[in-house]
């Protein structure tokens, strides 16, 4: 963090990598034209990695590379605009939106209301894409962005969420033109689902179930609820 732990004001913590090896690692990807994904928490973090990225070209070389930040958690408002001009990819992870409790207790009630966004960075334009990192129900998480617990004009309608589960996610790995979305052309990835994700309660989320899942067009999961042809 840029400012000490509230519970812990003798430490800020530390960071994994110095921004110098940031750099090296940036380089190599360029290098090995890779696709680069990084587990960032902490607006320090965040604040270091951005820095790193200007210092191995900026926004002319990174813009297009869809560098995936992994959680983001510490995208604070004043380095938003950064992320979303080095064209950054920020997955969030919903489990993390339940432990409000946990992180007014390190981080104090005004960084923690800031610390991990989801409306905001939408607003901000930057590509927002969702995962899980606990419990692998998408519905649970789909609960929890669109009620965000404790901060709930942080909050995204349903679907935003959905579609960044799915179209966006694809966007994430470059695989938008085959997946994300149903359109002719487009693999036939699909689930039909045991209720209307748009329609029932919140705390109804997640009990949703697939009755019928599709890879690619062909079916993997059959609960003999429908007539398939």
């Amino acid at each position: 963090m840029r400012k000490p732990y509230t519970d812990r004001p003798n430490t800020s913590g530390e960071l994994n990598f110095s921004e110098k090896e940031m750099e090296d690692i940036l380089r190599d990807s360029l290098q090995r034209n890779d696709q680069l994904l990084v587990h960032v928490v902490g607006d320090r973090t965040v604040e270091a990695f951005l820095k790193a990225m200007d210092a191995t070209g900026g926004r002319a070389v990174w813009s297009k590379r869809r560098v995936r930040m992994e959680h983001g958690d510490g995208i604070l408002p004043d380095l938003a605009a950064r992320v979303h001009e080095l064209g950054i990819v920020v997955v969030q992870n919903p489990t993390h939106l339940a432990l409000r409790d946990l992180m007014v207790r390190c981080y104090g009630n005004d960084r923690a209301d800031q610390l991990q966004a989801l409306r905001s960075l939408l607003d901000s334009g930057i590509p927002l894409a969702l995962g899980s990192d606990g419990p692998a129900n998408p519905y649970l998480n789909i609960m929890l962005a669109t009620t965000y617990p404790g901060k709930p004009e942080e909050a995204i309608t349903r679907e935003q969420a959905v579609v960044a589960y799915t179209l966006t996610s694809a966007y994430a790995e470059f695989a938008e033109k085959d997946k994300g979305s149903l359109e002719p052309g487009k693999l036939a990835d699909l689930d039909v689902l045991s209720q209307d994700i748009f329609k029932v309660p919140a705390d109804d989320l997640p009990k949703t179930e697939s009755v019928l899942t599709m890879v690619g067009g062909r079916v993997v999961y059959d609960g003999k609820v429908l007539m398939v042809h």
